[in-house]
């Protein structure tokens, strides 16, 4: 699979879907360390190009913002999908959800009180709502999700609509913020890379593969590409000193954090007991 493909995302037009008979028939996944670090990086940056498309472009939204970014970070994992559904790309969809089921165990066990009153939904929320979606967008191939997620029947029964509904937003907003052919590429999102800790494990390692991939810039380009943007914007990869990711609407800056793909490698490690629990 191009990783490159599935981090170019919300930019794309909506693809074909396939038929029953080109699909491989998907099964549980198997727990895979390096696929959660992937997919969770991925809709990390897909979410916060969420919120930088929200502010630079003026998306009308109904509800919380945060939703509109989890739902057009799914969404556009989801569509930028250019071959065939396969057992793996449904398995990174499960991959993006248990990251917030991890984090909402976690929370449980340490005894974290539960912020309310947040912007966000709460982590149990979060994961149930990318479960629905995923078990939503073929629920008659996808009976697993429901096992491994433990999505309950009175949820599970709306799933499709609720993934038609984002469907039908997704497609309707890049239509109508489209970039026109006839209009100028005034300007661009540029990419920076600050040199990681020398602590973070495997830091220097890591910026390398993360240059040399381009996916970045791959990223940064189509979003100029697809879209008429006010102003020349920034993506940057740095240290934050906690594993985070934000979008800056003062400065028109999108941040990565070293820390928070670091941050996904370790939580990875935790896959297998959360698989083998019951949900």
């Amino acid at each position: 699979m191009n990783r490159r493909r599935l981090l170019l995302l919300l930019l794309a037009l909506l693809p074909p879907a396939a038929t029953a008979q080109d699909r491989e028939t998907p099964a549980p996944p198997a727990v895979d360390a390096v696929r959660f670090t992937v997919a969770n990086a991925e809709f990390t940056l897909m979410h916060e190009m969420g919120h930088l498309l929200i502010s630079e472009l003026q998306l009308p939204i109904l509800g919380r913002e945060e939703d509109a970014a989890d739902q057009l970070g799914f969404m556009g994992l989801f569509l930028l999908q250019q071959e065939q559904h396969s057992a793996e790309f449904y398995a990174k969809l499960m991959d993006v959800a248990d990251y917030w089921r991890l984090e909402w165990k976690k929370s449980e066990q340490a005894g974290t009180p539960v912020p309310v009153w947040d912007s966000h939904a709460l982590d149990a929320q979060r994961f149930y709502n990318i479960a629905c979606l995923a078990y939503g967008s073929d629920p008659d191939r996808l009976d697993w999700v429901l096992e491994v997620s433990g999505l309950p029947v009175e949820r599970a029964l709306y799933c499709p609509e609720e993934y038609q509904q984002v469907a039908h937003a997704v497609g309707w907003f890049r239509e109508h913020f489209k970039r026109r052919d006839e209009q100028p590429l005034r300007h661009r999102i540029r990419v920076l890379y600050d040199t990681p800790p020398g602590h973070l494990p495997g830091g220097a390692e890591l910026l390398r593969k993360i240059r040399a991939s381009g996916e970045l810039e791959a990223v940064a380009r189509r979003a100029s590409e697809a879209f008429d943007l006010p102003r020349d914007l920034t993506l940057r990869m740095t240290t934050c000193g906690a594993p985070d990711a934000w979008f800056n609407r003062i400065g028109g800056e999108l941040t990565l954090c070293y820390e928070r793909l670091a941050y996904f490698r370790e939580l990875a490690e935790e896959l297998p007991r959360l698989r083998s629990a019951q949900p």
